[in-house]
């Protein structure tokens, strides 16, 4: 079992494992006091959970746990997880069932789930009692290697993505690689490009392994080849690749918590992809808009003579290659329809909209782009 730790100002803030299976987790767990457990699960989440370990809701569940009126026996909350239900009002909803759990400020929360299940899981418990502590057991390739890390919970408002939230760390993170051999092929879609991102921004060797890795497939067998990574001759190798993009993640979160500094550049390709997913109401799969954000990143980031020539044309072969862009235009008629969503975007500052771009592999920065500087950057795109 891999093991990272997230230490902010010395303190061990939360514990990220990665495992095959999760087995080893009920061993973590005990160490953890606690007056009782509450469990949040994706209604996706569930079959693949019991497949990995036959009865595992029953035996997650504590004994001092007060079972409520919504539950059936010994089954978790189940959540709709959708990026539609990434609402106040589901948060609402979601602290009333803790309440109706018997959840008090010494509960636990465990969310099983994707990234918006833990973003939804996190947020309701950050605000909670004014804060029950989580557990995130990640089942998706997104937020295994990204979604689940940095203590970000939020829900969107009126369209716009994450505009409302708290950043507070789950005790533990426990990812198991198990979750991926029988992932629908959309969700690794959806996950690759958080996974390249990382890379992208420190380590030119890892991203050089996962396109390898991920481009091996046959060529002609489309995003269904996904499905059948449990045929892969290396799965080692995939386990390597997400601890070791979790990792990174987990040092620049330990090193800016808050995002005054250097987390920021964990944004890369999102404040294009965010726009985009705004401006298609949902249509693009958040992966494909991560991977069209960040070559749009290195497109701005080359006019702005900031990023290596042809550095944009490499990542985009590169992406092709690992099948996460799509043909034609993913976001309108024109990256100009871009520009409003923009502009409202929750990382505009009193400089201007903070855009990340890369300059090479294992290289990128932040640049404050004023409006007009901005229009003149989509025009050019």
């Amino acid at each position: 079992m891999k093991r990272k730790e997230l230490i902010v100002n010395g303190k061990t803030e939360s514990v990220l494992y990665m495992d095959k299976g999760l087995g080893e987790f009920f061993g973590i767990l005990s160490s953890v006091p606690r007056s009782s457990v509450v469990v949040v699960a994706d209604r996706n989440a569930v079959a693949p959970t019991e497949r990995i370990f036959p009865g595992f809701f029953q035996k997650i569940t504590d004994p001092h746990r007060i079972t409520g009126p919504h539950q059936d026996g010994l089954l978790p909350i189940i959540l709709d997880a959708t990026e539609l239900g990434k609402t106040l009002d589901t948060v609402e909803d979601l602290c009333r069932k803790f309440e109706q759990a018997g959840a008090d400020r010494d509960s636990l929360i465990i969310a099983v789930g994707g990234g918006v299940t833990t973003d939804i899981v996190g947020f309701a418990a950050s605000v909670y009692r004014r804060g029950v502590r989580t557990v995130f057991i990640p089942t998706t390739l997104l937020s295994q290697v990204d979604a689940a890390i940095g203590g970000k919970n939020g829900v969107n408002l009126d369209g716009y993505k994450n505009m409302i939230g708290t950043i507070r760390q789950p005790i533990s993170v426990f990812s198991a690689t198990d979750y991926l051999l029988s992932m629908p092929p959309r969700l690794i879609v959806s996950g690759l490009p958080e996974m390249l991102k990382t890379f992208i921004i420190g380590s030119k060797e890892d991203y050089e392994a996962a396109c390898g890795f991920f481009s091996g497939f046959r060529a002609d067998s489309g995003f269904e080849e996904y499905s059948e990574l449990e045929k892969h001759p290396d799965l080692e190798t995939l386990s390597d690749l997400i601890f070791s993009a979790a990792s990174i993640k987990t040092d620049i979160v330990s090193e800016d918590s808050f995002e005054h500094g250097r987390r920021e550049l964990l944004n890369l390709g999102h404040t294009f992809a965010h726009a985009i997913e705004t401006v298609t109401e949902g249509a693009t799969a958040h992966g494909l808009a991560v991977a069209e954000g960040i070559v749009m990143a290195a497109r701005a980031g080359e006019m702005l003579g900031i990023t290596e020539a042809g550095f944009a044309d490499k990542i985009e072969k590169d992406f092709a290659a690992c099948r996460i862009r799509e043909n034609g235009k993913i976001y309108g008629e024109s990256p100009a329809d871009l520009l409003p969503v923009m502009l409202d975007d929750k990382k505009m500052h009193a400089d201007g909209l903070h855009l990340i771009v890369p300059v090479r592999l294992g290289k990128v920065v932040s640049v404050p782009v004023t409006e007009s500087r901005l229009k003149k950057i989509l025009s050019g795109l």
